[in-house]
């Protein structure tokens, strides 16, 4: 089983469902673009062979006429990059991929409940505590036209919104995306927990492997709870 393949494929179908959505996806022989207009996700742009200098140059172009664009490129091994020679790129984030294979269920110790987007109404709600988590927006308009294909989950405790996450199953393989705690709530297990909950979840669905991509932050957690390091993703901005 190829987890590195199900993760990129995973994300990045998720990236391609936003920009379909809103006529904004496009893919050619040198790259791969995701773009919403005046919204800040997902605005990617991406390359998933080792870079040619040929496409990192129509990659640099394509980020000059759209300032928005985040390069993003999943580095598998330790293999030479033209980033830096080419004096285009500047690092802008890291997250580490990374996969569980799902054999059973968790045993939770906190009851907190998942309500599923499906109206816009819940759509602003998950928005705003989207932000609040992330300091960036997902729009209320992006969630409500792809909650059809996402699923997007508000998470409460006592019926307080706690944080957001979302899933999206590809080919039996659970990507878990924008797990998230508002600021009110951190440093109280609400993350841990909602991972728990999300990975039961994905049992249910018959998914036989979960995949993320973890901030240096959240890493730890995620390695202590079994999950395996698969790739890079490294996140670029024009220089300017």
């Amino acid at each position: 089983m190829n987890y590195i393949k199900q993760n990129i494929d995973n994300l990045t179908h998720l990236w391609k469902i936003a920009g379909q959505t809103f006529q904004g996806y496009s893919k050619n022989s040198e790259y791969s673009l995701s773009i919403i207009d005046k919204a800040e996700w997902p605005n990617r742009i991406w390359i998933e062979s080792p870079p040619s200098v040929t496409s990192l140059e129509e990659v640099s172009l394509k980020m000059k006429n759209h300032t928005e664009l985040t390069f993003s490129y999943f580095k598998q091994h330790q293999e030479n990059d033209n980033f830096t020679t080419l004096n285009h790129f500047k690092l802008k984030s890291l997250q580490y991929g990374m996969s569980l294979p799902l054999n059973k269920k968790i045993k939770t110790k906190r009851k907190i409940e998942f309500i599923q987007v499906n109206n816009e109404v819940k759509a602003s709600l998950w928005s705003n505590a989207f932000f609040d988590a992330f300091g960036y927006r997902i729009t209320a308009n992006t969630v409500v036209k792809t909650c059809n294909e996402i699923q997007y989950f508000l998470v409460y405790d006592n019926k307080n919104i706690v944080g957001t996450v979302i899933l999206l199953v590809t080919n039996n393989t659970a990507g878990i995306h924008s797990l998230g705690v508002i600021q009110s709530q951190r440093k109280k297990g609400y993350a841990l927990s909602i991972m728990h909950h999300i990975l039961n979840k994905a049992i249910d669905l018959n998914c036989n492997l979960a995949t993320l991509q973890a901030s240096e932050m959240a890493k730890n957690m995620y390695l202590k709870m079994g999950f395996t390091t698969n790739f890079l993703m490294e996140n670029y901005t024009l220089k300017q």
